[in-house]
C-alpha cells in the first residue's frame, strides 16, 4: 500500500471511531441527563483506552518507511493517559466533562474549516456545505463551554444533541472526503496513463 492510500486510511478509520464516540456519548447525554455523571466519565475513559490501544497496536504495525511523521506513538500514549486520568480521578472530571466536549467541538469544527479550504482548493463541489457545517459545530462547543443554561438537565440534552450532530457530520464528512480523494486519484491515474501513451507514441 502506498504512503498517500496508507494516510487516507489512517484518516478515515480515526475520524469514523471520533465520530461514533462522541455519537455514543451524546447519546448518553440525551436519554440520560439526570444519570451520574460518573457514569459517563467512565464510559468516556473506556472509550479513550481503547482508541489509545488500537493506535498503539496500528503505530507498532507500520511499516518502518511509514513511522516518521506518523506521531501515532505520541497519540496513543496521550489518549490511554487521559482515559486513565479520568479512571483515577472520576470526581475531578466530573465538573469539566460537559466544557471538555465543548472544545472537542471546538477544535473538530476548526479542522472541518480547513478540510473544506482543501475540498475548495481541489475543486470539491460541497465544500461550502463543510463549511457551515464546521461554523454551527464552533457555535455549539462554544454554548456548550459557555453553558448559558440555567437547568442542568437541559444543559445536558443540548450538550447530547450537539455531539451526536457532530458526530453524525464528521462520519458524513469522512465519507464525502474520501469519495472526493478516490476520484482525484482516479483522474490522476488516467492523465498519468496518457502521459505514458504519448511517450511510447513519441
Amino acid at each position: 500500500m502506498s504512503e498517500r492510500k496508507n494516510k487516507v486510511k489512517t484518516f478515515k478509520r480515526d475520524f469514523i471511531f471520533t465520530a461514533l464516540a462522541l455519537i455514543v456519548v451524546g447519546a448518553m447525554f440525551i436519554f440520560m441527563p439526570n444519570s451520574s455523571i460518573k457514569l459517563i466519565c467512565y464510559i468516556t475513559a473506556s472509550l479513550l483506552c481503547v482508541w489509545g490501544i488500537i493506535k498503539l497496536f496500528m503505530y507498532f504495525s507500520q511499516v518502518r518507511e511509514e513511522i516518521f511523521g506518523s506521531y501515532g506513538l505520541v497519540m496513543s500514549i496521550a489518549l490511554i493517559i487521559g482515559g486513565v486520568s479520568i479512571f483515577i480521578n472520576p470526581e475531578f472530571f466530573q465538573n469539566i466533562i460537559a466544557v471538555f466536549f465543548g472544545c472537542v467541538l471546538i477544535i473538530d469544527g476548526v479542522m472541518k474549516i480547513q478540510y473544506s479550504i482543501d475540498l475548495a482548493r481541489i475543486g470539491a463541489k460541497f465544500w461550502g456545505v463543510v463549511l457551515i457545517v464546521a461554523v454551527l459545530m464552533i457555535a455549539m462547543g462554544f454554548i456548550i463551554v459557555f453553558n448559558p443554561f440555567f437547568g442542568a438537565v437541559a444543559f445536558m440534552i443540548f450538550s447530547g444533541i450537539a455531539l451526536v450532530a457532530n458526530g453524525v457530520s464528521d462520519l458524513l464528512t469522512a465519507l464525502y472526503i474520501n469519495k472526493v480523494l478516490k476520484s482525484l486519484a482516479k483522474k490522476e491515474k488516467i492523465i498519468t496513463l496518457g502521459k505514458e501513451d504519448y511517450k511510447d507514441e513519441a
